[in-house]
């Protein structure tokens, strides 16, 4: 069977990761999806720190915030130095808490 997600959010509602939703048969062949709590099947995209609402997923961090992220680094980072360096950003905040 194919692996699908949900994604997961903390008890401030903000995305924490994916998790993989599970499906469970009977023995009469009948089969119950299990999404995990604190979970939904909608996608947060590609916003910078996701906030779930009940409905859908919102931008939480400030525009100062996504600009900062935005911002020329010096030009002898590579594009791929540039992401990681911006996850490692958003992981930070993550695990700090600040929103």
């Amino acid at each position: 069977m194919e692996q699908i997600w949900a994604y997961q959010y903390d008890e401030n509602n903000l995305y924490v990761s994916p998790v993989e939703i599970l499906y469970i048969e009977d023995d009469d062949g009948n089969v119950t999806k299990i999404i995990p709590p604190n979970s939904t099947e909608v996608s947060p995209g590609d916003l910078v720190h996701a906030k779930w609402t009940g409905t859908e997923w919102v931008e939480s961090a400030t525009d100062e915030y996504i600009e900062s992220l935005e911002a020329t680094v010096s030009e002898d980072e590579s594009s791929g130095e540039k992401a990681m360096k911006a996850v490692a950003d958003i992981l930070e905040t993550m695990v700090r808490g600040d929103s």
